[in-house]
């Protein structure tokens, strides 16, 4: 089963910008799509892989310390560069779509329709998105390079020593999923949910074949049929428990490989704090 990461990469690929500017504007301001804001459920969608993998708070400490480095260097090549290093705490929404749509406000607003902002806070993407904007195209080859691109070298110098392959999690993460849906405690919910669809006039094998039906990719716009299939969905894992069941299989499943595999966790864990430890340490010698 590997529908899951397709979905989460076009949900980062999707964002939607439109820029807007007032006479006293300097520069264009990004605004990115809109999505609903997470409710309790996703908030405790938490899986013990997660732990070992960076978060979404993780990742932008990392890329502030970067923006520290890459702004040190840039000055070396004659460039200024800002820095985005005041950084909010973000909720953690890795897991948001990976049992498909499993939250009514979504599935009203936006049917089986996916942005970045679904799976998490764009307000920094758009801060970085503003800021490469005003940069001159000198300037941005000089960062962005991917040879020897300022930003690309912050990167290898915080990662250096700091990294433990991740092919092994990745695969596990995927196969956990897979193992989860086909378990004995799962597949009798997942008929249920069937069942309950097919009621409803929506029938399909699972509910990732209902996310990926070919009449939603035929517009842009969400249809009357596809908001309606998706609060059905949502309804029919709801009386079904089908999501419940999952996350606490899925749970079981990942906690049994990490003890099967305890040595390369625990290498996957050291080298992530490592990683962190090394951001914080740049972030600390900066003032930043």
């Amino acid at each position: 089963m590997t529908r899951y990461w397709p979905a989460v990469a076009a949900a980062l690929g999707l964002l939607v910008t439109a820029c807007t500017a007032s006479p006293e504007a300097a520069a264009p301001r990004t605004v990115l799509a809109a999505a609903p804001e997470p409710t309790k459920a996703v908030a405790r969608l938490v899986l013990p892989f997660d732990r070992y993998q960076l978060s979404v708070n993780d990742i932008y400490l990392i890329e502030s310390a970067k923006d520290v480095l890459t702004r040190a260097c840039m000055k070396e090549r004659g460039y200024g560069y800002e820095a985005i290093t005041h950084r909010k705490q973000y909720q953690d929404l890795r897991n948001r779509r990976r049992y498909g749509v499993i939250e009514m406000p979504v599935a009203t607003a936006m049917g089986y329709r996916t942005n970045a902002r679904l799976l998490g806070s764009t307000d920094v993407t758009a801060q970085k998105m503003d800021r490469d904007a005003r940069m001159s195209p000198a300037a941005r080859k000089a960062a962005t390079d991917p040879t020897d691109g300022c930003y690309k070298l912050a990167g290898d110098r915080l990662a250096r020593g700091n990294e433990e392959n991740e092919d092994l999690v990745n695969r596990l993460n995927v196969d956990s999923l897979d193992e989860a849906l086909k378990s004995p405690r799962v597949t009798p919910a997942m008929r249920a949910w069937v069942r309950c669809m097919k009621q409803r006039g929506h029938p399909y094998k699972d509910f990732y074949a209902a996310s990926e039906d070919p009449r939603w990719a035929r517009t842009d716009q969400l249809s009357r049929a596809e908001r309606e299939t998706a609060v059905a969905d949502v309804t029919c894992k709801g009386q079904t428990g089908l999501v419940t069941l999952l996350s606490e299989t899925e749970r079981g499943i990942e906690e049994r490989d990490i003890r099967q595999n305890k040595a390369y966790f625990a290498r996957l864990a050291a080298a992530k704090e490592r990683h962190l430890a090394a951001s914080r340490a740049v972030l600390r010698s900066a003032g930043d």
